[in-house]
C-alpha cells in the first residue's frame, strides 16, 4: 500500500510545484498526505479510505493559482479563507443530509469528468514536450555556438555598463563556447544558480525570421532526452500493466510487476538516465536538501499562513468563497463515491451516519491544509479500493465458481502506517529530485488509463465499426443506432465545452461549476430527448465487473477518475 500511495504523491506533488510556481510542491504534498492520513486513520468512520492528492484537485489548484495571479491576489491567503469556507460548507451539507445528492451523479457526468481529466493529462504531457523542444531546439553545434556567443557579448556589454555605475558586480557566464560539445562534464549547483542570473535573450536569425532564446536555458540534447524519458516511462508502465494480464512468468510475479509498474518505470528510466547521460540539462523535481518548504521565498509565509487579506476586504473573501464552493464539489464527489464503493453490501462495511462525519472530517482536513499552506487532500478511489481488496478475505469456493467475499478486516493500523511512511519520505531530500519528464510520463499513463472502460470512449469507437460487429450491450440492443450516436455526440460536446472553460485562464476556475451544470442537464433536459428506457440502457449502473477491478491493476479502469 505504501508504494501504491507513494507514486501518486510524488507525481502530483511535482506537478503541483510546476503549476503553482513552487508555492506548493512535492514536500508540501508529502506532509499533507501524512497529516491528513494520520487524522483520517484515527478519527474517520471509514478508515479504509486513503487520503491523497488527486488529478482533479491538482488541476483546480493550478487554475486557482493562475486566477489569483491574474487578479494579483496572494494565492495562499485565498486558500486560507477557502479552506475555512470548505469546512463550514461541509458541516452545513452534513447537517442537511446532503450526501443523498450523490444519487444525481450518473454515468453521464462521470464519463464527461473522466474525459476531461484524461484530455488535460494527455494535453499537458504533450505540451511539456512541445515547450521543451521550443526552448531547446534540435540543432547542430553552430546553432548553440551562436546562442552562447550572443549571450557572452550581451553579458559583457551589460557588465561594462554596470562597472561604470559601480552598482552591480561583474557577471560571467557559467559556461564557455569551447565546452559546449563536452557531454561528460557535470554541471554543478553553482553553475545552475549562476545560469538563472542571466536574463538576456540570444537572437538567432534564420530564413523564417528572428528567434529569441533565454541565455543559459537552451541546451543541446535536452529536448530529445526529455521526449525519450516521457515516452519510455509511459511505455514501460503500459507494458508492465499488459504483462499482468498475460501468461508470462508466474502469477504472483506478474501481479507484483503490474501493481508496482508505475514505480518500476520511474525508477528504471531515472537510473538509466543518471548512469548513461548525466550531463544534459534536465528539469528536475524541486526538493530542498533539508526539511523546508519547496520555495520559502515565493511562499511568502512561515509555517502557518498569515492572511495578508483582511476579512473586511469583501472582494477577496468573495473569491475565496467561490473557490471553496467549486473545490468542495470535487472533494464531495470523490469522497462520497469512494465511500459508497467501500460500503457495498458484499463488503459489509456500511457506516450509516458515519458518511456524514467523514464529510465533516474531510472539511476539517482541508482547513488544516490551508492553515499550513499544504495542498488539499481527498479520498483516492484507486488506493482506497486497493486497500480494501488487500484486507478482503474470500470464501472457499469450488474451482471455476464465482469468488465471494467472506469479510473485510477493518482496522486503522495500515492507514496510519502508510501515512507515517509517506511523511518519512519527505526526509529524502535530494534523492527525490527526479526528472520532471518521468513524472509527465506518469501523467500521460494516467490519462490513458482513465479512459479504459469509459463507456463514452467505447461508444466513440462504434462510430467506425459496422453495425453487425457491435458488442452486445444494453445500449446497442435497446436503442436505435442514430439515437445512441446522438447521446454520444451530446457527451462529446459537453467534454469540449468544459475543456474550453478549463483552457482559458479567466474561466479555468469555473470548470467544477460547469460539471455541476451537466448534472442538472442530465436530470432535466435529457429526459425530454430520450425515453426512460433508453436512459436506463445507456446511463444505468453496471456493476458486473466493478467488484473485481482491483484484480487487474491499481491504475487500470478505476471506478472514478484518478
Amino acid at each position: 500500500m505504501f508504494f501504491a500511495c507513494f507514486v501518486p504523491a510524488i507525481s502530483f506533488g511535482g506537478l503541483m510545484g510546476k503549476y503553482t510556481n513552487e508555492h506548493i510542491g512535492t514536500i508540501e504534498t508529502l506532509f499533507a498526505q501524512c497529516i491528513c492520513g494520520i487524522i483520517w486513520g484515527l478519527f474517520s468512520a471509514q478508515p479504509l479510505m486513503i487520503m491523497s492528492a488527486t488529478g482533479p484537485v491538482l488541476i483546480f489548484e493550478g487554475s486557482l493559482y493562475t486566477f489569483c495571479e491574474t487578479l494579483q491576489l496572494d494565492f495562499l491567503t485565498i486558500r486560507f479563507y477557502a479552506g475555512l469556507f470548505i469546512m463550514l460548507i461541509s458541516i452545513c451539507i452534513a447537517a442537511v443530509d446532503g450526501s443523498r445528492l450523490l444519487v444525481f451523479v450518473t454515468r453521464f457526468t462521470e464519463d464527461i469528468f473522466a474525459g476531461l481529466i484524461s484530455a488535460i493529462f494527455i494535453a499537458e504531457s504533450l505540451h511539456f514536450i512541445w515547450h521543451t523542444f521550443k526552448e531547446n531546439p534540435v540543432e547542430d553545434y553552430s546553432f548553440y555556438e551562436k546562442i552562447h556567443v550572443n549571450c557572452r557579448r550581451h553579458v559583457h556589454n551589460q557588465s561594462a555598463a554596470e562597472q561604470q555605475t559601480n552598482t552591480v558586480p561583474l557577471l560571467s557566464l557559467p559556461f564557455d563556447v569551447e565546452g559546449i560539445g563536452n557531454s561528460t562534464r557535470n554541471r554543478t549547483a553553482d553553475a545552475d544558480s549562476s545560469r538563472r542570473l542571466v536574463n538576456a535573450l540570444a537572437e538567432i536569425k534564420d530564413p523564417m525570421g528572428v528567434h529569441r532564446f533565454p541565455c543559459g536555458e537552451a541546451e543541446p540534447n535536452t529536448a530529445l532526452l526529455t521526449a525519450i524519458i516521457v515516452f519510455s516511462t509511459f511505455i514501460l508502465a503500459l507494458l508492465l500493466k499488459k504483462l499482468r494480464e498475460s501468461f508470462y512468468l508466474g502469477r504472483h510475479l506478474r501481479r507484483a510487476l503490474g501493481d508496482f509498474g508505475v514505480l518500476i518505470s520511474i525508477s528504471v528510466v531515472t537510473l538509466i538516465v543518471h548512469w548513461l547521460v548525466p550531463d544534459p540539462y534536465l528539469q528536475r523535481l524541486d526538493m530542498p536538501d533539508h526539511i523546508n518548504f519547496t520555495n520559502p521565498t515565493r511562499r511568502g509565509h512561515g509555517l502557518i499562513v498569515t492572511p495578508t487579506l483582511p476579512f473586511s476586504d469583501w472582494h477577496g473573501i468573495v473569491v475565496s468563497f467561490i473557490a471553496a464552493l467549486l473545490v468542495f464539489i470535487l472533494l464531495f464527489v470523490e469522497t462520497e463515491i469512494t465511500e459508497l464503493l467501500l460500503s457495498r453490501k458484499e463488503r459489509g462495511c456500511k457506516k450509516g451516519g458515519g458518511m456524514h462525519w467523514d464529510l465533516v472530517l474531510m472539511g476539517i482536513c482541508a482547513f488544516l491544509c490551508s492553515v499550513f499552506g499544504l495542498p488539499w487532500m481527498c479520498a483516492a478511489a484507486v488506493q482506497s479500493l486497493a486497500h480494501s481488496s488487500s484486507l478482503t478475505v474470500m470464501k472457499k469456493t469450488a474451482p471455476g465458481a464465482r469468488p465471494e467475499v467472506d469479510c473485510v478486516i477493518e482496522q486503522r493500523i495500515t492507514t496510519i502506517g502508510v501515512a507515517l511512511l509517506i511523511g518519512l519520505i519527505a526526509f529524502g531530500g535530494s534523492y527525490l529530485r527526479l526528472p520532471l519528464a518521468s513524472l509527465f510520463g506518469v501523467f500521460l499513463y494516467l490519462g490513458v488509463m482513465n479512459l479504459c472502460g469509459v463507456q463514452l470512449i467505447q461508444r466513440v469507437v462504434l462510430f467506425f465499426i459496422p453495425e453487425k460487429y457491435f458488442p452486445v450491450t444494453p445500449y446497442t440492443e435497446q436503442m436505435s443506432i442514430w439515437r445512441m450516436h446522438l447521446y454520444t455526440w451530446i457527451q462529446l460536446i459537453c467534454v469540449f465545452i468544459v475543456y474550453t472553460v478549463k483552457y482559458f485562464k479567466k474561466t479555468a476556475l469555473a470548470f467544477p461549476f460547469v460539471l455541476m451544470l451537466f448534472i442538472f442537464f442530465r436530470q432535466i433536459i435529457l429526459p425530454r430527448i430520450f425515453t426512460a428506457k433508453e436512459l436506463q440502457a445507456i446511463d444505468g449502473d453496471d456493476h458486473s465487473d466493478t467488484d473485481e477491478w482491483t484484480s487487474r491493476d491499481y491504475f487500470d479502469n478505476p471506478p472514478i477518475t484518478v
